[in-house]
């Protein structure tokens, strides 16, 4: 049985439940996800955790105790499992870092990001694992403004606008976060049996439609809280180190890497970078989500 759902702006076909995501009527699917064997892979897996290879067939990701995943031209996600595994864990998989791949496929600019809508257009969070990415955008959300997407973002690039595709309406928290929204981390499912992050399902506040991107924070340590402006010189540096296919090294670009470079060039000319800086402790997110919001206002239009 089929399953219809609707992200990135794409329709979904899914032979296994993504309830995450949010169910569609349309039936005339842009990308389809099903089990089959894959007898033609070309990975020697072995006793290795993780690999992954590019070649004209797709791109082949395996990942050890789960099974070999192979994408094709962003439209065919085909999965092998080693095991019978478990459908929570599976699907991290599937809307991680194999739908970075099908959007990347697909001519998407990719960032490892979250993005909210404040004042009728997208802002993202990028920075190093655990600075709060999806923290800022659930602390935001908290605070009345629309997720648009967490830890997958997806850009439309334009010579004369980067717009933001919605995702679905899921942060995934680790357990001090849920506590800095209020929320207890034990009334929240955990995202597998053996995971301490939260799956943090919105009933509401979710941006279905497609927003110009208008800036770009970039999570760091500071003595205190601060907006401060990027150096030129690392702005292409902050963007390639947050772009997606950067975890599969050069293996995403071996076709189309000009067109990934041109991009992070666009949105480099298009789309203020600046520092988001705050101490350790998330004691400060309601003061730094004020300086966000008031950051935004001060400088619309």
């Amino acid at each position: 049985m089929s399953h219809f759902y609707s992200a990135y702006g794409l329709t979904l076909q899914s032979e296994i439940k993504l309830p995450e995501l949010i169910p569609t009527l349309a039936t005339d699917a842009d990308v389809w996800i099903h089990f089959d064997a894959i007898t033609d892979s070309p990975l020697q897996t072995g006793d290795t955790l993780h690999c992954y290879q590019n070649n004209d067939s797709g791109m082949y990701l395996y990942w050890q105790g789960v099974g070999t995943f192979l994408i094709q031209e962003g439209q065919d996600v085909l999965i092998d499992l080693e095991i019978d595994l478990d459908e929570d864990r599976l699907r991290l998989f599937i809307l991680g870092a194999v739908m970075g791949v099908v959007l990347h496929q697909r001519g998407f600019l990719v960032l490892h990001a979250s993005a909210v809508a404040l004042e009728g257009e997208a802002v993202a969070f990028i920075g190093q694992k655990r600075w709060g990415k999806s923290t800022m955008a659930a602390t935001l959300h908290d605070r009345g403004h629309s997720l648009i997407a967490d830890d997958v973002v997806a850009l439309e690039v334009q010579r004369h606008q980067i717009q933001v595709q919605p995702a679905f309406p899921q942060i995934k928290l680790w357990p001090d976060a849920v506590t800095c929204i209020g929320k207890q981390p034990e009334d929240l499912p955990r995202l597998g049996a053996r995971l301490e992050k939260r799956n943090h399902q919105l009933s509401s506040g979710f941006m279905s439609d497609i927003l110009p991107l208008r800036y770009i924070f970039v999570l760091g340590q500071g003595e205190e809280v601060a907006i401060k402006p990027l150096p030129p010189q690392e702005i292409i540096q902050h963007l390639m180190q947050n772009s997606y296919v950067t975890r599969f090294e050069q293996t995403l670009l071996q076709e189309r890497g000009a067109n990934h470079f041109k991009q992070l060039m666009l949105l480099a000319q298009q789309v203020p970078l600046l520092r988001l800086l705050r101490p350790a402790s998330l004691d400060l997110l309601p003061d730094i989500a004020t300086l966000v919001e008031n950051h935004i206002l001060a400088h619309e239009g």
